[in-house]
């Protein structure tokens, strides 16, 4: 068995093939639906980081004074 894996939406119970595989996966063909709940983990993840990245810069922004290492270990943990 032969298989590529692709991302797509269904429309209307349709789902559309990607040119690149029309011609080798025109007619005879099985499908597999999985969920794809992978874009919501990655959205919430990306989300908690940059939450993560603001309260840094929040606790850098409100210290009077900071010494070169501070800043440089601030900077480094926001990379």
């Amino acid at each position: 068995m032969e298989a590529v894996e692709f991302g797509t939406f269904a429309n209307n119970g349709m789902i559309k093939i990607p040119d690149e595989y029309r011609r080798d996966y025109s007619t005879d063909i099985r499908v597999i639906l999985i969920k794809n709940n992978s874009n919501q983990n990655i959205i919430e993840s990306d989300i908690q980081e940059r939450i993560a990245a603001a309260q840094r810069l929040v606790g850098i922004a409100s210290k009077e004074a900071m010494t070169l290492e501070e800043i440089r270990n601030e900077r480094l943990a926001r990379q």
